[in-house]
């Protein structure tokens, strides 16, 4: 196969080589080639084997002292051959992998900003090395092979110069970038394959040329050999033909692992998503009657796992869970590492679907483990999405595409959970994705805004803030949250939509600021992902009282799930922490849903928490509920930490809150969420009443 792919006959590898390069070397140093040429026929590895080949061919030439008198073919080529050309592949094989690695990374550090240039001006040596020996040596060259040569020479050069533009790209995006999504990745992967397919074709015609050189000069050699009564030109004969037949025991094995460059996982060895693009193709279509299975598994936020631990234990991990599933898999069974921390397992066919899920539920729980990282036992929960193609359907992308929804589902259920796709995924998706079309050219109009909800003094119902809850408003047509946000966050518009929302916030306060004296919090929710950039809160500090604010008016809404209690929140807690000492009201949302609740309170000073509407419904009737929601009342008290619940709906639930020690209440009972203009309305006129009451006040 490697001669085919190749494009020409190499021949076969004499069976005699070993014999022939201990008798070659001699008593002294013979055993020695034998041994590194066992090393070589022996390493799996294409890479080592390259580099072994070549210190072996090396090493001939210099026991044979292949010096500047022996002819152009006898150093300059097999240079080229067992040296140079070797390393090209090598080298760009190492930055195409640094390329597909750094891209994936939450953070590039500043030893990755070192490694990449370190690692192409290796590249670059080699390349331009064998660029500079195809255009000073082959022009001298004749012979029926010499012009394809050439025009072989040319093509690579072409290739490198394709290749290292990319390259450039990549280096410069890297030492700017600060996550992995800032690199510039995908061109100089694309251009790889390309310049070792134009390396391979040259590697491929200097070989022939070298054989069809040796052969029309054996007689001539071996002729001048006698007449002069030297062994020098002999050894330059046998180095030389050794050297070819080293060159051709390689050309097989390399062949076919550059075939399938660019199909792989380097990390796993597993296939990448490539190759399993490539299996799904190839693969044998199931009978009529039987069914064809494809799971997507995923590591659940192996992200911070990997930036709490470390890149060396992420990447521990993930080869250890790649042999955990090839531990589970049968033998026509077929697993890949499709990018991340997501994993895949084809099943071709399956005899039973009930039992099938079974075993994929069996399969989830024994991934989802306890594993071993930094000396602490870790739990490592997993997710999986499951896509069944019945009545002989073969498996193609779309399938992928269907497991991959199916992930999702699986992902907004909760840990360890499996979710089998439906047709309802794909429609959701589908919609989302028609939602997201229209969604852009809304923000760009102004269309997305917030309506404001009011939040009362539980006492006396003043108003004493309001939350900004996401509207798209077109025309007289408004949507809720719900209709669009998913579709945001698939789009990844929700940073947009976010700063929309954030911009009419600040444009309320200044209108309130200059209308009215009236001191109430404007609600502005802050999300994980600005919450963890560097200076964020020095930023929005400097917003605030550049419009003539004070971050006094305003309640930064904390989501509990971003209060993490492990090293990959300290960023976070760090500028909520800044935040409280700008003056800013901190407010931790969606109170007592999360685990984290007792060491957010522990480590930030939180002004307010907000309970949330499941801990609220019905509680003036539900005993049960009642233990459990004076309870979150009595500890934010006990330290000194005001209470609002919201989602307040009846005259009951209000009055049960009161008598129980909460401060603040929001809900239907109070008002829906209103636009701007009634909500200004409903301050004004507050304000207008407290400005009478203190005028009859002084009157009386």
């Amino acid at each position: 196969m490697g001669q085919k792919s190749i494009g020409a006959d190499t021949g076969d590898v004499p069976a005699d080589l070993e014999a022939d390069l201990a008798a070659f070397g001699g008593p002294e140093i013979g055993h020695l080639f034998a041994e590194r040429f066992n090393e070589f026929i022996n390493e799996d590895s294409t890479p080592k084997s390259l580099r072994k080949a070549r210190d072996l061919t090396l090493a001939i030439g210099e026991f044979g002292r292949l010096t500047s008198s022996a002819s152009l073919e006898a150093i300059t080529l097999p240079y080229l051959l067992t040296d140079v050309l070797p390393l090209v592949i090598i080298e760009s094989s190492k930055m195409r992998d640094n390329a597909m690695l750094l891209s994936e990374r939450e953070t590039i550090n500043v030893w990755d900003k070192m490694m990449v240039p370190v690692q192409g001006g290796q590249f670059k040596v080699a390349a331009d090395g064998a660029s500079r020996d195809t255009v000073d040596h082959l022009d001298a060259l004749s012979g029926p092979t010499a012009e394809t040569l050439r025009q072989e020479a040319q093509n690579y050069r072409k290739a490198n110069v394709a290749f290292q533009s990319q390259g450039a790209k990549f280096l410069t995006s890297t030492i700017n970038a600060n996550t992995g999504a800032d690199i510039v990745s995908a061109p100089v992967i694309a251009a790889q394959p390309k310049l070792v397919a134009a390396t391979i074709s040259l590697w491929r015609e200097v070989l022939i040329y070298l054989d069809e050189t040796l052969e029309s000069q054996r007689t001539f050699t071996l002729k001048a050999v006698a007449l002069a009564g030297m062994t020098g030109g002999a050894i330059i004969l046998i180095a030389f033909g050794i050297g070819i037949a080293l060159v051709r025991a390689l050309a097989d094995r390399t062949q076919r692992e550059f075939e399938e460059l660019g199909f792989h996982d380097p990390l796993t060895g597993l296939p990448n998503r490539r190759g399993l693009l490539k299996a799904l193709r190839n693969m044998p279509q199931a009978g009529a009657k039987q069914a064809a299975a494809l799971i997507v598994f995923d590591i659940r936020q192996f992200r911070k796992i990997n930036h709490r631990h470390g890149d060396q234990s992420g990447d521990a991990i993930l080869r250890a869970f790649a042999g955990d599933l090839t531990m589970l898999t049968e033998p026509d069974d077929f697993i890949s590492r499709t990018g991340g921390s997501e994993f895949v397992l084809v099943r071709p066919v399956v005899k039973n679907t009930q039992q099938f899920e079974s075993y994929v539920q069996k399969a989830l729980k024994m991934l989802s483990k306890e594993r071993r990282i930094d000396d602490q036992d870790t739990i490592i929960d997993v997710h999986a999405g499951l896509c069944l193609n019945k009545s002989g359907r073969p498996l193609t992308e779309e399938t992928l595409t269907d497991a991959t929804l199916a992930l999702r589902a699986a992902k907004q259920k909760g840990p360890k959970e499996l979710a089998t796709f439906t047709s309802a995924m794909r429609a959701l998706f589908e919609s989302n994705a028609d939602t997201a079309k229209e969604l852009l050219p809304a923000l760009q109009n102004g269309e997305i805004l917030p309506w404001f909800q009011p939040q009362v003094d539980i006492h006396n119902g003043a108003i004493v803030g309001a939350e900004a809850l996401a509207r798209w408003v077109e025309k007289d047509q408004v949507r809720f949250p719900g209709a669009f946000l998913p579709a945001a966050e698939d789009a990844g518009y929700m940073d947009l939509v976010e700063t929309a929302i954030r911009e009419k916030v600040l444009a309320l306060a200044t209108t309130l600021n200059e209308m009215s004296a009236a001191n109430i919090h404007l609600g502005l929710n802050l999300s994980a992902s600005i919450l963890g950039q560097e200076n964020v809160a020095d930023e929005i500090y400097n917003k605030i009282v550049s419009l003539g604010l004070k971050p006094a008016n305003f309640s930064l809404e904390i989501l509990e799930a971003v209060m993490l209690d492990e090293a990959g929140a300290l960023p976070v807690k760090k500028n909520i922490a800044r935040l409280s000492e700008l003056g800013f009201y901190i407010e931790l949302d969606d109170f007592g849903t999360g685990h984290s609740s007792i060491s957010s309170l522990r480590d930030l000073k939180v002004d307010r928490v907000k309970i949330d509407r499941s801990f609220v419904s019905g509680v003036d009737t539900n005993p049960a509920l009642q233990k459990f929601t004076s309870a979150l009342i009595n500890l934010a008290k006990s330290l000194d930490i005001s209470v609002l619940a919201e989602g307040v709906e009846t005259e009951g639930e209000r009055l049960w809150l009161k008598a129980n020690g909460c401060d603040v209440i929001q809900g239907f009972l109070i008002s829906k969420a209103v636009p701007e203009d009634q909500i200004i309305e409903m301050v004004l006129r507050q304000s207008q009443l407290r400005s009478g009451t203190a005028a009859q006040a002084v009157g009386a």
